[in-house]
């Protein structure tokens, strides 16, 4: 028998909560020049595990910044033309934020313009009002040590000093106490950063919709479509003694995700030509 959907949310949140004492954060650089961040080194490339582990730095996750960091926050400063110059903290080599999501709650998140996505600690998930469902989409990501499905979701804002994004793109994981601000929020803007004066300029990027561009809207939407095509092949292709149920719920499972990414692209203003 299934548990129901919200006791089934609180045993995964439960389980997901990470201890508050210290965590190492691991840094890594991949074969572009990207910098990576984790708190599991076994998802850092084997042959960069030894330089991650001398640099990796012990930071103590806080859900909301400390009254000086409030303070510089808050004093974020607007130029003309919509650019935001947004204050951050070292870490090292790593840059560290303080991030609202939905209005919510206000947690550390590390600078990681190579993930993908924004991506969110379960206990900040929680404390945001983000919930995850039996029926919560899942993504795989490639990591080092293999393919990990998250769950993906919609943040209603993600806003850090002035600079604010609404309906972007996030992962939510059960493994880190502090995020990663990742593609989803920085591919809106473009970035300049001044590591002498700690401050990261953002442009509007006007290129970009709900975080990414041309390109990864069009991929996104083939990827789907063409599916949706490979199964109706297979399932033409049967006979009347073929059992053609999984192949079914599999492609009802496809035109049903086909629909959130309609619906996704129409929120972010997407034009129909980036969508085929």
């Amino acid at each position: 028998m299934r548990p129901p959907a919200r006791i089934a949310v609180a045993v995964l949140l439960a389980a997901c909560l990470p201890a508050l004492a210290g965590a190492e954060i691991f840094r890594w650089v991949d074969a572009q020049g990207n910098e990576h961040f984790t708190q599991d080194l076994w998802q850092v490339p084997p042959p960069l595990r030894a330089q991650a582990e001398r640099t990796a730095k012990t930071e103590t996750p806080r859900t909301s910044p400390p009254p000086a960091a409030m303070a510089q926050v808050a004093h974020t400063r607007v130029r003309p033309g919509r650019t935001f110059e947004i204050p951050f903290e070292k870490q090292g080599s790593a840059m560290l934020v303080y991030v609202r999501l939905n209005d919510r709650v206000t947690a550390p998140f590390l600078v990681d313009t190579g993930a993908s996505d924004v991506v969110v600690p379960a206990h900040v998930a929680l404390a945001a009002g983000i919930e995850v469902r039996h029926d919560t989409p899942r993504q795989a990501y490639q990591t080092a040590n293999g393919m990990v499905e998250s769950p993906v979701v919609t943040l209603a804002s993600v806003e850090v000093g002035d600079a604010r994004v609404e309906n972007v793109r996030g992962s939510l994981s059960g493994g880190m106490s502090v995020g990663l601000l990742g593609g989803s929020f920085f591919n809106n803007f473009t970035i300049q950063i001044d590591p002498a004066a700690n401050v990261i300029t953002l442009s509007p990027n006007a290129h970009v919709r709900g975080g990414a561009n041309l390109e990864e809207w069009r991929a996104r939407f083939h990827e789907l479509r063409s599916s949706i095509e490979m199964l109706d092949a297979h399932l033409s292709a049967l006979t009347e003694l073929d059992d053609g149920r999984v192949l079914a719920q599999r492609r009802q499972a496809l035109v049903d995700e086909l629909e959130a990414l309609e619906h996704e692209a129409n929120v972010a203003n997407v034009p129909q030509a980036w969508r085929e």
